[in-house]
């Protein structure tokens, strides 16, 4: 038989599914600070590749070849109706085949339950192999991605071997003859002292044997019934409480032999094919799962009206992403499970993203809950989807790969630190400039707000620059608005193509009610470069809370506490 390479849904070659093995790119405080737990579990069809999923994001696989192997195959699960369905159908017995594979015999079984259990995973194998055939002249002539009609190809060449042929057509006769045995017969010599000597299995037979029904005399003197051969001439003797002698095993290891060779006359050379046959099919299992789940996961988006898109792939040297509507998934997916049918087109604020020439590090300022966190969570949460071979939540992308995604999200101080909130904050930092590359995206949000803000100040704008000469792409979402007024001076004083520019979570005034006339601040959640904007919801709040001048002086004087 011709060898053809197994086929992979995930690797478009054995050397990069070697080479990201054991590559693990995105660490366990970038997980948590981006909410990707959220995502892992999302993709899954099935939590029993949760674990391979999750490994595949971790990966941040920057090699486009691979990135674009998988989106076009997602692409074709996407735009090709039932395609999902109908291989999640044939994902059961692929479990079933990889178990029978793994669990070669039965621990502990008897040896015709261990026949019967490898058995039954041939004829799984065939059945499985039969179901991915019938996908293949189902969808082939639909499908475009190479990963597909790889998969196609691989699977036609199997089935229409002379081999496979062979032992499908074979299968249910031996099921046959295993179901109908009944019986063995076994000649004994015997030694001098008539003691066993030797054994040999003479037949298998369909019929089982019965006790004798003539006397033990009667049969010795040649007085048999006519079901002579299946009769015995003594009593049955009940061999599962016997001890197991040096004897017993031969017989045992002799009826194996029988069944290897005799009732299952495959050969070694099919052997060896189902050997390499049987793992090049399971192993498809979970690379099948991560795309129905992954079919899964983007129906649900798009039916909630959110768009999202197959992103064109730049060169990393380019160190772009440009994303236009982008919106938060998690945000998104939350809100879907939360409100099943709602359409969310309206009601989730869809933001754009222009990594490149014109800014590569982002000084992004805003009031609170002005949508900084969610904006910088998203751009996060995209770039790994992306590297994932997904498509990303937006109306077009362009994007590079990074060959490194750090993230410094504020956190409340903890006992345990030695050296403080702002020592650990510092050392994080650290840590970052110690790994990342210009080919980088680094996240951070409101670091470094744990001093005063002379301190804070300083700090932020020298690990800007830090950025800047590093060439990285960036967004430092932060209160410090002289940090962002200051993004044309921090140009100026390290000329270079990496800009840094001011970003703004949008705030706008609107006019107030009859009864409070005047302006106040309105979030719009809309980020877009310019300058900071000094608007906040402070007053706002205060009023909300009954804590402006006004108010708490009325409060006292309701209470008493002061002289009306």
């Amino acid at each position: 038989m011709e060898k053809l390479d197994a086929a992979s849904l995930l690797w478009p070659t054995e050397i990069s599914k070697n080479e990201y093995r054991d590559t693990i790119r995105i660490a366990d405080q970038t997980i948590a600070d981006l909410g990707l737990e959220r995502i892992f579990q999302e993709l899954c069809c099935n939590h029993k590749y949760y674990n391979d999923t999750k490994k595949l994001l971790l990966n941040l696989c920057d090699d486009p070849d691979v990135i674009r192997y998988r989106l076009d195959i997602l692409d074709d699960f996407l735009h090709i109706p039932e395609l999902a369905a109908q291989f999640e159908n044939v994902l059961p017995i692929m479990h079933k085949l990889d178990i029978h594979h793994r669990s070669k015999v039965i621990t502990g079984a008897e040896l015709l339950r261990k026949i019967a259990w490898q058995l039954e995973a041939l004829e799984v194998y065939v059945h499985c192999a039969a179901a991915v055939k019938s996908l293949s002249t189902r969808f082939r002539q639909e499908v475009k991605s190479a990963g597909l009609r790889r998969l196609f190809a691989f699977i036609e060449h199997i089935t229409e071997d002379d081999g496979y042929r062979s032992l499908a057509a074979t299968l249910p006769d031996y099921r046959r003859k295993l179901q109908g045995m009944s019986s063995v017969t076994i000649g004994i010599n015997l030694d001098n002292e008539l003691k066993p000597a030797e054994a040999i299995i003479l037949s298998l037979d369909a019929k089982p044997f019965k006790n004798r029904k003539s006397s033990l005399l009667s049969s010795l003197l040649g007085m048999k019934s006519v079901e002579e051969p299946y009769e015995g001439i003594s009593p049955f003797q009940n061999i599962v409480k016997l001890n197991h002698s040096a004897l017993d095993t031969a017989l045992l290891k002799s009826l194996e032999d029988v069944f290897n060779d005799a009732l299952l006359p495959i050969g070694n050379a099919i052997k060896r094919y189902i050997d390499v046959n049987i793992p090049a099919i399971t192993n498809l299992e979970a690379e099948i799962g991560y795309f129905v789940g992954a079919s899964k996961f983007y129906n649900l988006l798009s039916a909630a009206g959110l768009a999202v898109c197959k992103p064109d792939i730049a060169p990393a040297e380019d160190r772009i992403c440009r994303i236009r509507n982008m919106i938060d998934v998690i945000l998104a997916v939350g809100l879907t499970r939360q409100h099943p049918g709602l359409h969310l087109n309206n009601s989730i604020v869809a933001n754009d993203i222009d990594f490149g020439p014109d800014g590569r590090v982002y000084i992004l300022t805003g009031p609170n809950q002005g949508g900084k966190t969610t904006y910088t969570r998203a751009i996060g949460v995209a770039q790994v989807l992306f590297q994932a071979g997904l498509f990303v939540p937006g109306s077009q992308a362009a994007m590079s790969p990074t060959d490194g995604l750090y993230t410094h999200f504020s956190e409340e101080e903890k006992p345990n630190i030695d050296n403080g909130r702002l020592g650990e904050e510092s050392k994080r930092l650290h840590d970052i400039f110690m790994s990342a590359t210009r080919h980088s995206l680094v996240l951070l949000n409101e670091s470094l707000s744990s001093t005063s803000s002379r301190d804070s100040l300083y700090l932020a704008r020298d690990v800007v620059k830090g950025f800047k000469v590093l060439g990285c792409r960036a967004v430092y979402a932060t209160h410090l608005l002289e940090l962002a007024a200051g993004a044309d001076r921090i140009n100026e004083e390290l000329p270079g193509e990496n800009k840094v520019i001011s970003m703004v979570a949008g705030v706008e005034r609107e006019s107030d009610s009859a009864d409070r006339p005047g302006l106040k601040a309105k979030r719009t959640y809309k980020v877009k470069p310019g300058p900071p904007n000094e608007i906040s919801f402070a007053k706002d709040i205060a009023h909300l809370y009954g804590i402006s001048f006004d108010q708490i002086v009325l409060t006292l004087k309701d209470r008493s506490a002061i002289d009306r």
